[in-house]
């Protein structure tokens, strides 16, 4: 089953958005994070700052792009201010699938299709929709 969708149910952009551990989901905190790290000179302003649980946050880091594993370009991650989910994103069951050279760079950064993931994912879709 492949789909597509958005998790920024809350107004809220977050990192978290894309490996389904939002809020709505999530019985984890979630932190606060900066989209551009501090030592690369990201501000505190509210637009550079976004949502994330403990796991995507500490996968993502200070990192700002990652590598396309099928052309090995360096790209952007994705980024939840300025870019669209589903542009970027589809679902195949429990597993989020890069469409985009950002997306799949995002995902192989974020760990987004671990093991846990998936699990936390299956159980959502017991109980709703993970869109």
């Amino acid at each position: 089953m492949r789909r597509r969708g958005s998790w920024f149910g809350s107004g809220l952009a977050t990192v978290a958005n894309t490996a389904g551990c939002t809020k709505k989901h999530s019985e984890l905190i979630h932190h606060v994070e900066h989209i551009v790290a501090r030592q690369h000179g990201g501000s505190e302003d509210p637009e550079n700052l976004a949502l994330a649980c403990h796991r995507c946050n500490l996968h993502k880091g200070p990192n700002l792009t990652g590598i396309d594993p099928p052309t090995e370009q360096i790209v952007p991650l994705f980024h939840p201010r300025r870019d669209r989910w589903s542009e970027h994103f589809l679902f195949e069951g429990v597993r989020i699938v890069g469409t985009s050279a950002i997306g799949r760079a995002t995902v192989q950064v974020l760990a987004m299709n671990d093991a846990r993931r998936q699990e936390v994912r299956r159980e959502v879709l017991k109980h709703d929709d993970l869109i």
